[in-house]
């Protein structure tokens, strides 16, 4: 069974924010043991820094440059403990963005002026140059299919909860943005506002939405398919976009272990976040086990932190959920779905 994820990244991490779910994607080699189709098995997430045209031919690593899990998930460990960060090495290199007027320009894609109005009224900010930021990066994500569904899904569920999304600009270290479902804001890395980083931005909305509509569908709050669907909307909107991550980063081990298929990009994210549960492999029997353990650990460290008395109202829902038929049925059917993708989405790649 997985280690006990929450707490191990509490004991790797000095500072943390309230119950934020993550997602790595430094530049990470891996390997992993030999899975039935005879291909390593990589990891990935998003980093559309630097990209580069888009190629539907995946690159092969030789083994000798792909080191073990353990080195993988201490190089990828992030800032913040909890599972929807979306991670990257960010280096500020050019002048803070000042959104311009005009469309972003990339080849093959209608993306639109900025409206006199906010696209997204719900991402709330008070600063104007953010959300002029955050608007040109609607604008460029709802060029894609992907985006746009992501988006919408967000808004709606947004909309039913009668709220909306605060989000504030921090330096986040390697952590690109955050969506902390106890505090229920979302965090961008100040960063991703520079110019020349308008995908980076829309990427990392777009994965951070994703996760902002999956907290509404009765699953536990750390599962390991909602990174899996968040990663798999990133890498289908950089295509849409005709770009694909660049070569010795997370993103594109991601990128490659999609076209080895299911297993290598699944075993990339579990490397990446162990402790996460996962129905894919595991019992709901072993589900419950591992909340436990969760639960008795964040219960001790409650009264001295701020994180962990957060989590254990989160995990304490997990667990009720999942001791009931409905919640059982519900994270059943999310883990078939996301799983379908991945496969066809695999299947696609190759």
């Amino acid at each position: 069974m997985a280690k006990n994820f929450l707490a191990a990244c509490l004991l790797a991490a000095s500072t943390a924010s309230a119950g934020v779910i993550a997602v790595p994607t430094s530049p990470v080699r891996i390997s992993v043991p030999t899975v039935t189709s005879g291909l390593p098995a990589n990891h990935l997430s998003l980093n559309p820094l630097s990209l580069t045209p888009l190629s539907l031919t995946p690159s092969t690593l030789p083994p000798a440059l792909i080191p073990s899990p353990a080195a993988a998930v201490a190089a990828a460990t992030p800032s913040s403990p909890h599972l929807n960060v979306f991670w990257d090495g960010i280096t500020p290199a050019l002048p803070l963005f000042d959104a311009p007027s005009a469309a972003v320009p990339l080849a093959g894609v209608s993306v639109s002026p900025l409206p006199q109005t906010r696209l997204a009224p719900w991402l709330v900010t008070s600063d104007p140059k953010t959300a002029a930021a955050l608007d040109r990066a609607v604008v460029l994500a709802r060029a894609t299919r992907a985006g746009r569904r992501a988006l919408d899904e967000a808004s709606r569920v947004l909309a039913e909860q009668g709220r909306s999304l605060p989000v504030r600009v921090l330096a986040l270290g390697r952590n690109y943005g955050e969506y902390d479902y106890v505090s229920k804001d979302m965090r961008l890395h100040k960063d991703l506002f520079l110019k020349g980083r308008e995908v980076d931005l829309a990427g990392t909305l777009v994965h951070e939405l994703t996760h902002v509509a999956q907290h509404a569908l009765g699953v536990p709050s750390n599962a390991l398919e909602m990174e899996i669907e968040a990663h798999l909307q990133d890498l289908a909107m950089l295509k849409e976009l005709g770009r694909a991550p660049p070569p010795n980063t997370f993103a594109r081990q991601l990128f490659d272990a999609l076209a080895q298929g299911p297993k290598p990009f699944i075993a990339l994210i579990q490397n990446a976040v162990p402790g996460t549960v996962f129905l894919g492999d595991s019992s709901f029997d072993d589900i419950d086990e591992q909340l436990e353990q969760d639960l008795e650990e964040h219960s001790r460290r409650a009264k001295r932190s701020k994180l962990s008395a957060g989590l254990v109202g989160a995990i304490e829902r997990d667990l009720d959920l999942l001791r009931t038929p409905e919640g059982r049925a519900s994270y059943k059917a999310f883990s078939r779905r996301v799983l379908a993708l991945l496969k066809r989405r695999a299947a696609a790649a190759r």
